[in-house]
């Protein structure tokens, strides 16, 4: 099983020296599902009633169906927070790189999973982390704003939950700020 934040970044090099993309936050997590993982991206009001869907599970966040190389997102979800439309795409995109090959047809995600730390959606997290925030890149721009929390949330375009453990992971985070 390949490490997660080793994957994210040999994925974003791809895209990089494919696409262009100039590094520089925020990722372009959606147009890396569509352009180099292939994935069509669409929002749901509940993803449960999405044909392959579970029914029995609970609401959804996220699901990707490999079979038809779908990721769905949650439209109310969505709509609250961009930074967790971006995490739960980067994150069914971790279930892609990571998990797809296995022969699962689908993977998905509740809002506990986002927080996860079982093995496989633990991974995932890890991944969507990684991709969205890189370390070099992270590092960089925390030294440069003083690590402005609120500012770094914006550049990268994420949650101020999402930077707090991608900083606390990284070990940048400081003990009065956690």
């Amino acid at each position: 099983m390949p490490d997660p934040d080793a994957l994210a970044m040999q994925i974003l090099a791809q895209y990089q020296a494919d696409y262009g993309y100039d590094g520089k936050p925020p990722v372009p997590v959606e147009d890396i599902a569509g352009s180099l993982a292939l994935l069509h991206v669409e929002e749901a009001d509940d993803l449960r009633t999405v044909p392959g869907a579970p029914a029995d599970v609970g609401r959804l966040s996220g699901l990707l169906l490999t079979d038809t190389q779908t990721i769905f997102i949650d439209r109310g979800e969505a709509a609250r927070s961009h930074g967790r439309r971006r995490f739960t795409i980067a994150h069914e995109l971790g279930h892609w790189y990571l998990h797809a090959s296995r022969g699962e047809t689908r993977h998905f995600c509740r809002d506990a999973d986002l927080g996860a730390t079982t093995r496989i959606e633990g991974e995932a997290n890890r991944f969507a982390a990684a991709l969205l925030a890189p370390a070099p890149l992270l590092e960089a721009e925390a030294k440069r704003s003083g690590l402005n929390l609120p500012l770094l949330a914006r550049e990268f375009d994420i949650s101020m939950p999402a930077l707090r453990l991608r900083l606390l992971g990284l070990g940048l985070l400081p003990a009065w700020m956690r």
